[in-house]
């Protein structure tokens, strides 16, 4: 299948974020342990407005190219096939190793909760299916087919992020945090939002969205304020990054493994960290670039050798096809 050079180009900047994240650390006794204030802790933080949201957008307008047809049981398999198998693979073998590994960042507590409480980054998993469940009950409600009625259903996903103290169980909090991110790449594709008018539009959401975030004091973050820059941020980051028409090759051959970046790069971050400081090399600026090379191009070499066998292709990374040298074009229709 022809891949789009300008979605992948997407996917690309979206494992960059999520790899440089899990490098740095989000709190000051994970990844590099950056202390309090550190200027790059400090902007890791302000790419969360980015980086789960522009994958979530993503997912939605790749989506919206092979929308639910009526058939319930075939779509829910292959979503449990795509993202279900790796959650309890390659899910339960990270909370293991994470667990026996010394100079790791977290283990698991109540292994009786296991995936019942999101484990790691793997709550994306959970939080997808969880979304898609509910996409099948919309696309059956005829909810997303028309401008009105997706904006009431655009407006209640917006209300039920802003609302707290949602149970994490399967990840059903993570869904209601992806969903209007989700909705709004769907909205892009399927009604064919494009042109000079939407860029200029999202250009200005996010450049006073920003501005709103670097002037407003922190304790402002207790405030709905917070929540509608959130949501500006991530929804505009989308659409004017997807609406440029930036193609890159190197970031679109990076997007094009994407889902394996996902789901391993953990592996390849931690084990460059650990290793280098055994090696004696604590510098945060010499632990950084090796541990987002690694957490990149790890992967795609797993991808590329899991890819060859069929069963571990299935188990490992949901997929029933083999990994073909990728090559990229602009027939977005394909995706």
């Amino acid at each position: 299948m022809k891949r789009s050079i300008e979605v992948d180009t997407l996917r690309g900047i979206a494992c960059m974020l999520l790899v440089f994240f899990h490098t740095v650390g989000a709190t000051p006794t994970e990844g590099l342990k950056l202390p309090d204030g550190h200027w790059l802790g400090t902007f890791n933080d302000m790419l969360a407005y980015f980086r789960m949201p522009l994958f979530s957008f993503i997912s939605g307008y790749v989506y919206a190219f092979r929308p639910y047809q009526g058939n319930a049981p075939g779509f829910i398999k292959g979503k449990v096939r795509r993202l279900l198998l790796p959650l309890l693979t390659v899910g339960t073998f990270y909370a293991i190793v994470q667990t026996i590994t010394p100079g790791a960042n977290a283990s698991v507590n109540n292994w009786w909760l296991l995936h019942v409480l999101p484990v790691g980054h793997f709550w994306f998993l959970e939080a997808l299916f969880v979304i898609f469940l509910l996409v099948i009950l919309l696309e059956h409600l005829k909810a997303l087919s028309t401008v009105p009625s997706f904006a009431l259903v655009w407006g209640a996903s917006a209300l039920l992020f802003a609302l707290p103290g949602f149970t994490n169980y399967f990840g059903v909090r993570g869904a209601l945090y992806l969903m209007p991110f989700f909705l709004a790449g769907l909205a892009c594709k399927r009604f064919d939002i494009r042109g000079s008018v939407p860029r200029l539009l999202a250009a200005t959401a996010l450049i006073a969205s920003l501005a709103v975030v670097v002037l407003l004091p922190p304790y402002m973050k207790e405030h709905a304020v917070w929540v509608l820059v959130s949501l500006a941020i991530g929804v505009s980051a989308g659409v004017l990054l997807l609406r440029s028409g930036w193609e890159s090759r190197p970031l679109a051959y990076i997007g094009a493994y994407s889902f394996a970046i996902y789901l391993l790069h953990v592996f390849f971050t931690a084990s460059s960290r650990i290793f280098l400081n055994k090696m004696g090399v604590t510098d945060t600026y010499a632990l950084l670039p090796p541990g987002v090379v690694a957490g990149i191009f790890g992967p795609i070499v797993c991808a590329q050798i899991i890819g060859r066998n069929e069963t571990l292709n299935l188990w490992l990374l949901g997929s029933t096809s083999k990994v073909k040298t990728t090559r990229v074009s602009r027939a977005e229709a394909a995706v």
